[in-house]
């Protein structure tokens, strides 16, 4: 092992769900690594008992020292929809999730981007924008009872202009984005680097996995054919560097922990440094 100790360029989460997600949670804390959880926007978690679900991640979140987040409802959800009650429904999974954040002691939660692939007419895309500020600037409201941050992910969205004008329009201190390098790489020409500068100032999460360009796929990092250099060159050197979350299932994420450790773009914190042989990989990376 290396004797000197570089400090991470950024903070890095795992995300994990269910019964493994609980059972990483010491090692999770003892690598220095904040929490995001994935249990809470499965359409079915929504008519089981997930108040129930939550008070079991808030007992085995007990004592657990790095940062939290959790990945709020999703799936069916328009929050830009013109019918109101497409919109009450939205609103109703987000109350849901935040209730949920707020019982896990959640800092932050995640929320997609309502935008489509495709721009819509001039007229359109600003009363779109405008119902997505009102939307969220009243969601806003209500997770800062919580001390909740929301962070508006990219989905389909081919650039960074309309987020920033979206957030910078909502003008609230606990609402910002988060870029996910896998929807960046399947739905937009520009390099990552490049949506990391153009997400600023308001980038404060990003998720981090890999693909084909094809689908979706969540690999580990290097299973793919993206490339990550200029991502990890800007998020070190913004003014404010976001909280990388490896979002890859199971074992992978360790195998992208690991990687991100031996190519020298993350250093475990010092006093994670008892811990790095569970890793395999050593501290120090010159």
């Amino acid at each position: 092992m290396n004797g000197t100790t570089r400090p991470p360029a950024f903070p890095l989460a795992m995300q994990v769900a269910g019964e493994y997600g609980r059972r990483e949670l010491p090692r999770l804390a003892a690598q220095g690594l904040a929490v995001e959880i994935a249990d809470f926007f499965e359409v079915a978690t929504w008519g089981g008992d997930w108040r129930g679900a939550a008070r079991q991640w808030a007992e085995a979140l007990r004592g657990f020292p790095h940062p939290r987040a959790l990945h709020g409802a999703f799936i069916d959800l328009s929050p830009g929809a013109t019918e109101p009650g497409v919109v009450e429904f939205a609103r109703t999974r987000h109350r849901q999730s935040l209730e949920v954040a707020a019982t896990l002691g959640c800092d932050l939660m995640v929320v997609h981007s309502a935008f489509p692939p495709r721009d819509p007419m001039p007229g359109q895309l600003a009363s779109l924008t405008g119902r997505l500020v009102e939307y969220f600037a009243a969601l806003a409201r209500e997770a800062a009872d919580s001390g909740v941050t929301l962070v508006i992910e990219n989905i389909q969205d081919a650039r960074p202009e309309l987020l920033v004008a979206l957030v910078r329009a909502i003008d609230a201190p606990n609402v910002g984005l988060s870029l996910d390098v896998g929807h960046a790489h399947l739905s937009s020409s520009l390099a990552l680097d490049a949506w990391v500068w153009g997400m600023q100032p308001f980038l404060r999460h990003c998720h981090l996995h890999d693909n084909d360009g094809i689908h979706d796929r969540h690999w580990s990092l290097g299973s793919g054919n993206m490339t990550f250099r200029a991502f990890f060159e800007a998020v070190g050197a913004v003014p404010e560097p976001p909280r990388v979350t490896v979002e890859v299932p199971h074992g992978g994420a360790w195998e992208t922990v690991r990687g991100l450790i031996a190519d020298g773009w993350y250093a475990l914190p010092e006093h994670a440094v008892v811990a790095t042989e569970e890793l395999g990989v050593r501290q120090g990376i010159d």
